[in-house]
């Protein structure tokens, strides 16, 4: 490092700190001018008026669906675009899932060879190996022996719609949704 250099070097770091100090002042009296400011004039109020009179009718013209209230995370995510869970209802039944399996809302579902479907929304995996999620759930129907190849669960044939329908038949059992 060159003698000459090192006076640039500190000219920065003084810059540097004048700026950070000018900063906190600015800050500082902002701080205290909203302190000392009438609680009934808010210091944001423009801020808030601006949004409610601009902002939120603009944001309601080019996204007309925003949530009006907040979203149940949880139930959005056991949902499966497109499934008809009436017909999964249907297809479990034909499928005769009920010999293995008490599936509620399903004629003669009173099987004890698999788990008991009841409240499976609520469940956290999949034959105690896939989270349950409708992908996983989807992937388990069509296929179980991929996932447990010792599994008892056998595999019928299902194509990806009828496994998806039989899915969203699943999630509507329990209080997730």
């Amino acid at each position: 490092m060159a003698v000459e250099d090192r006076p640039h070097r500190s000219r920065r770091a003084t810059a540097i700190t004048a700026l950070t100090v000018l900063a906190g002042i600015a800050v500082a009296v902002l701080v205290a001018i909203w302190a000392l400011a009438d609680p009934d004039d808010d210091p944001l109020a423009p801020v808030y008026a601006v949004w409610q009179d601009d902002l939120v009718p603009l944001i309601g013209r080019y996204w007309p669906a925003a949530p009006r209230q907040p979203l149940n995370w949880e139930a959005q995510s056991l949902d499966i675009p497109g499934a008809d869970p009436a017909r999964g209802r249907q297809l479990i039944a034909e499928n005769g899932c009920g010999s293995c399996h008490t599936i509620p809302g399903v004629a003669n579902a009173r099987g004890s060879v698999g788990p008991n479907l009841t409240d499976f929304a609520e469940r956290a995996y999949v034959a105690g190996i896939l989270p349950n999620r409708p992908g996983d759930l989807t992937s388990w129907l069509m296929q179980p022996t991929v996932h447990a190849p010792d599994t008892a669960m056998p595999d019928l044939g299902l194509t990806e719609d009828e496994a998806r329908d039989m899915a969203a038949y699943l999630y509507t059992l329990g209080d997730a949704r």
